[in-house]
C-alpha cells in the first residue's frame, strides 16, 4: 500500500491512508471517506504539473493545503452572502410549491373521479358495439332484398303514366319508348320453369362432360345455350332463380300487360294506316312521311312482326299497295307530260338510201328540200351520255318545258323517266330495307312492279314506231351507265329491269340497221333520182350515220381520249368493242340475232366488190364473239360494205370512165370531210374510203392526162416497156440502126423513129399551156371541194410533169452522142414547173 502523507489545519503531519494491516471494523467505517479520499488524490494527480512537482519534491503540501482552504472558505463565505440576499425569493418559491402540491393533488381527486366514470363507460360502449354490429347485417340483408325485390317489381309491375301513355298518348317517342318497356314486361313475366330445367339440363351436360354431345351441337344450339345462360343470370339477380311465371304477383300482371299489349297492337296499326293514307294524297311528299313519320317509329313495326305477324302483314300489304299506286300515278303522269315534248326526229322514211319519190310533194313531181332534213347528225345529242353536261344532269321539268314550248329528242324524254326512277327506286330499297328488315327485298319487288311495267309498256310502245336507231343506240348506252349507278349505289333491284329494258332495244335497233342496210342494198339510180357528177345524198347520209354511231359507241369507251366530240385521237372505232362488245354487251344477243335474218350478209344483187373492200378493224368483233355489241358492229360494217358497192353502181350510170371515177372521188371526199368534222380521224372505214379516194383520184390523174397528152404517155409507156423487155442499160442507143459500143454490138434493139419524136416533141411545145389551163377548168368544174379539186390538180401536173420528164430522158439516152435538131424545141422543166407553181400559189 501507498501511504500519503499531509497536513492538517494544526500544522502536524496525519497518515491519510493506512496499510495493508489495519483491523476490519475500521477499515468498514472509513470506506466512504476512503473513497472520497481516493477521487479527490485522483483529481489531484489528474494534473501534469501538480504530479511533476509532486513527483520532483518540490511541492510543499502544507502551504498548498492552505491555500486550497483559504480558497474554500472565501467560497463559502460568498454562498451565504447569495443565500442572505436570495432568502426572501426562497421563501416565495417555497409558497408556490406548496400551492402546486395542492392543485395537483386535487387533479389527481378529479383524475381518479374520470377513471371511475370511463371504466363504467367502456362497458357501455362495448355493449353499443355489439349492437352496431347486429343492426350492420340486418341493413345489408334488407338492401339485397331491397335490390332484388325492386328488379323484380320494376319487371312486372306497370307504373300508371306507363299505361296512360299507351291507352290515350300520342304516338311518338315515348310511346316508343312505353311499347318497348311493356314488351319486356310482357317478356319477363312469360319466362316459365321450361327454361330452368333448361338450364339444369345444361348443368348437367357441364357436369358429366359429355363430349359426344357437345361435338353434336350446332350454330342453332350454341345460341339456344347462350339465351338460356343469359335468362338464367336474369333470374338469379332479380326473383333468386324462380321463374316469374311461378309467382302470384308475375300471374297478377300478365292479364295486365296483355291488354296493354293489345291495345299497343291497335294503336300501332291505327297510327301506320293513317299515315299509309297520307301518301296516296296529291302533292304530297312522301320523302318526308318516311323519314319523320315511319322510319323514326320503325321499332314499331318490329314491335307488330314479334308480337302480331297477323297485324304486321296487313300493315306491309297497305304500305305496299298505297306506296305502289302512288309511284304507279305519278309516273303515268310524268310519262304522259313527257311524251308531248317528245320531237320525233326519225320516221320510217329517214333511210341511208332514200327513194326519191318519197321527197317529192304528192300533188307535184318538184323535190321537197325540207323532206330532206337529215336524221342521222348526231349534234348535242351525245351530251346525254355526259353525266357532267348541265343539260342533262337533271331531269326535265315537263310542265316548265310544256309552258316554255320545248321540244327534246326521246333519248332525253328516256334518260328523264330512268332518273326518276333510279332516284325512287333507291330512296325506296333504302326505306323498306330500314323499315322491314328482312322483307324488304320482297315488298320492294311488289312496290315496283306495276311501275316498273308501266315504264316497259311505253318503251314498247315508242320503239314499236320508233325508226331513229341514234336514239335507240344513246338508250341502250344509257341503260348500261344507269347499270353502273345502281351498283355504285349498291343497289341491284333494278337488274331485272334493266335486262328487259335491253331486251327491248337491241332487237328493235337491229331491225333499224337493217332497214338501213336494205336501203342500201336495194337502191339504185332509178329509185335515188339519178346520180350527177356532184356528191349524192346517200353519201352523206351514210357519212352522218355511221359517224353518229361510231362517236356514241365511242363514248362508252373507258379512258378514251377525246374531248368534247368523243371520239378523240383515238381510232373512232377503236373503242367501240371496248365500248359496245364489252360494256355493252349483255345476254341479250338473241334478240338482237333473231332480227337479222332479214339481211343476207354477202348476197347483194349481183353487185360487184367494192375498191378496197375491206372490213374495219373497228368494226370487227374482238370481244364477245355472239354479243348484241358484236353483230352491231358486223352489221355497221356491212353498211359501209353496202354503201361502197352502192356508190360504184351509181357511178356505172355514167357514160364515161371519167365521170364516174369524178362521182367516186366526190363522194368520198365527202364521206370523209364529214368524218374529219365530226372528229372521227382516224379507223378503218375511214381508211377503207381513203383507199378509194385514192385509187380514184390516180385514175383521174391518168384519165385527164390522155385527153391533152395521151400520145407523148403512149409513146413513153411503150418505149420504157420496149426498153424494160429488150434489158439494154444506159449504154446508148443508135436510132435507126444497132447498139453503139462495143459492149452491146450484138444486140439488135428496135430503132426509134425520130420522126415520131419529132412530132410530140413539136406538138407538146405548142400546146402544153392551153392543155394545163384546160385541166385547171375540169377539175374546178368536177370537184364541188376546192380543196379537193386543188389537191387533184397539183397531183395532175405533178404527173405531167414527171411523164414529160421521163420523155425527154428517153430522148437523152436514144441521142446521147449527137442530139437531134429538134431538141431545141423541148420545153424545159424549169419553165414547166414554173408554171405549175402558178396554180399551186393560186391555191
Amino acid at each position: 500500500s501507498v501511504t500519503f502523507l499531509g497536513h492538517d489545519r494544526g500544522g502536524g503531519i496525519g497518515i491519510a491512508g493506512a496499510g495493508a494491516g489495519a483491523g476490519t471494523s475500521s477499515a468498514s467505517t472509513a470506506d466512504p471517506e476512503s473513497e472520497r479520499l481516493s477521487r479527490d488524490l485522483i483529481t489531484f494527480l489528474s494534473d501534469p504539473a501538480l504530479r511533476a512537482r509532486l513527483a520532483s519534491g518540490s511541492l510543499d503540501l502544507s502551504s498548498y493545503s492552505t491555500t486550497v482552504q483559504t480558497e474554500l472558505d472565501d467560497l463559502e463565505r460568498e454562498c451565504i452572502d447569495l443565500y442572505r440576499i436570495n432568502g426572501g425569493r426562497l421563501s416565495e418559491l417555497r409558497g408556490e410549491m406548496d400551492a402546486s402540491d395542492a392543485v395537483l393533488a386535487s387533479l389527481q381527486e378529479m383524475l381518479l373521479g374520470f377513471q371511475a366514470d370511463l371504466a363504467g363507460l367502456s362497458g357501455d360502449i362495448r355493449t353499443l358495439q355489439d349492437q352496431s354490429r347486429t343492426l350492420g347485417v340486418q341493413l345489408r340483408n334488407r338492401r339485397d332484398a331491397e335490390l332484388k325485390l325492386r328488379d323484380f317489381l320494376e319487371r312486372i309491375v306497370v307504373p300508371p303514366n306507363l299505361a296512360d301513355v299507351i291507352c290515350t298518348g300520342a304516338v311518338d317517342e315515348m310511346f316508343v319508348e312505353c311499347v318497348r318497356e311493356v314488351e319486356e314486361k310482357y317478356g319477363y313475366v312469360h319466362i316459365g320453369p321450361q327454361n330452368a330445367l333448361s338450364l339444369v339440363d345444361e348443368e348437367d351436360a357441364e357436369d358429366n362432360n359429355d363430349a359426344a354431345a357437345g361435338e353434336a351441337k350446332n350454330n342453332d344450339d350454341d345460341d339456344g345455350e347462350a339465351e338460356i345462360q343469359t335468362i338464367a343470370k336474369l333470374l338469379s339477380r332479380t326473383s333468386m332463380s324462380i321463374p316469374p311465371s311461378e309467382t302470384a304477383a308475375g300471374r297478377e300482371m300478365r292479364t295486365h300487360l296483355l291488354k296493354l299489349r293489345l291495345r299497343a297492337v291497335s294503336r300501332t296499326r291505327e297510327y301506320f294506316l293513317s299515315k299509309f293514307s297520307e301518301l296516296r294524297r296529291p302533292r304530297t311528299n312522301v320523302r318526308m312521311i318516311q323519314v319523320n313519320a315511319l322510319l323514326r317509329y320503325a321499332d314499331l313495326n318490329d314491335f307488330l312482326l314479334g308480337s302480331a305477324p297477323d297485324v304486321y302483314a296487313e300493315v306491309r300489304d297497305v304500305y305496299i299497295e298505297s306506296m305502289g299506286k302512288t309511284l304507279h300515278a305519278l309516273f303515268r303522269t310524268y310519262a304522259a307530260q313527257l311524251a308531248r315534248l317528245d320531237s320525233r326526229v326519225a320516221s320510217r322514211n329517214d333511210l341511208v338510201a332514200l327513194d326519191d319519190a318519197a321527197l317529192r310533194d304528192t300533188f307535184s313531181t318538184k323535190v321537197n328540200m325540207s323532206k330532206r332534213t337529215d336524221a342521222f347528225h348526231l349534234g348535242d345529242r351525245v351530251a346525254v351520255l355526259d353525266p357532267s353536261d348541265p343539260r342533262g344532269r337533271q331531269p326535265i321539268l315537263a310542265h316548265v318545258a310544256l309552258a316554255e314550248g320545248e321540244r327534246y329528242p326521246y333519248e332525253r324524254l328516256f334518260k328523264s323517266v330512268m332518273t326518276h326512277l333510279m332516284d325512287a327506286s333507291t330512296n325506296e330499297y333504302v326505306f323498306v330495307r330500314q323499315f322491314f328488315k328482312e322483307n324488304g327485298g320482297e315488298a320492294f319487288g311488289l312496290i315496283f312492279s306495276r311501275t316498273l311495267g308501266l315504264v316497259l309498256e311505253q318503251l314498247e310502245n315508242y320503239l314499236f314506231d320508233c325508226h331513229d336507231a341514234l336514239a335507240i343506240l344513246l338508250m341502250i348506252k344509257l341503260t348500261h351507265a344507269n347499270r353502273r349507278t345502281m351498283r355504285g349505289r349498291r343497289v341491284d333491284a333494278l337488274d331485272g329491269f334493266f335486262d328487259r329494258v335491253a331486251n327491248l332495244l337491241w332487237p328493235r335497233l337491229k331491225m333499224v340497221v337493217d332497214a338501213q342496210i336494205r336501203s342500201v342494198r336495194t337502191a339504185n339510180a332509178k329509185k335515188l333520182g339519178g346520180a350527177d357528177l356532184h356528191p349524192h345524198v346517200v353519201g352523206r347520209r351514210y357519212a352522218e350515220f355511221m359517224s353518229s354511231c361510231l362517236l356514241i359507241l365511242n363514248r362508252g369507251k373507258r379512258g378514251a381520249a377525246g374531248g368534247k366530240g368523243g371520239a378523240g385521237g383515238g381510232p373512232p372505232g377503236g373503242g367501240a368493242p371496248g365500248g359496245a362488245a364489252e360494256d355493252d354487251a349483255v345476254s341479250v344477243h338473241s334478240g338482237y340475232s333473231a332480227a337479222s335474218s332479214s339481211v343476207v350478209h354477202g348476197k347483194g344483187n349481183g353487185n360487184k366488190q367494192p375498191a378496197a373492200a375491206v372490213v374495219p378493224a373497228a368494226l370487227t368483233p374482238t370481244s364477245r364473239r355472239g354479243s348484241a355489241g358484236d353483230m352491231l358492229l358486223t352489221d355497221l360494217s356491212l353498211l359501209t360494205d353496202e354503201t361502197v358497192r352502192l356508190l360504184e353502181r351509181l357511178g356505172d350510170e355514167h357514160p364515161t370512165q371519167k365521170s364516174r371515177t369524178v362521182f367516186l372521188i366526190n363522194n368520198a371526199d365527202q364521206i370523209l370531210c364529214i368524218f374529219q368534222e365530226r372528229r372521227v380521224s382516224s379507223g378503218r372505214e375511214v381508211q377503207q374510203f381513203a383507199d378509194v379516194l385514192r385509187s380514184q383520184r390516180e385514175m383521174f390523174v391518168e384519165e385527164e392526162l390522155l385527153q391533152g397528152f395521151s400520145k407523148m404517155i403512149a409513146f413513153v409507156q411503150q418505149t420504157e416497156a420496149h426498153l424494160a423487155r429488150s434489158g439494154v442499160g444506159r449504154g446508148g442507143y443508135v436510132a435507126g440502126g444497132g447498139m453503139g459500143g462495143g459492149d452491146h454490138s450484138n444486140t439488135k434493139v428496135e430503132a426509134v423513129n425520130p420522126a415520131v419524136v419529132e412530132g410530140l416533141v413539136r406538138e407538146f411545145a405548142s400546146s402544153w399551156k392551153s392543155n394545163i389551163e384546160s385541166i385547171n377548168r375540169n377539175v374546178l368544174s368536177y370537184f364541188s371541194n376546192f380543196r379537193n379539186g386543188m389537191e387533184i390538180l397539183k397531183q395532175v401536173l405533178t404527173q405531167l410533169l414527171l411523164y414529160y420528164t421521163r420523155f425527154q430522158d428517153i430522148i437523152r439516152r436514144v441521142w446521147r452522142s449527137k442530139p437531134p435538131a429538134f431538141c431545141k424545141d423541148l420545153v424545159s422543166t424549169t419553165v414547166i414547173l414554173a408554171e405549175i407553181k402558178k396554180y399551186a400559189l393560186a391555191i
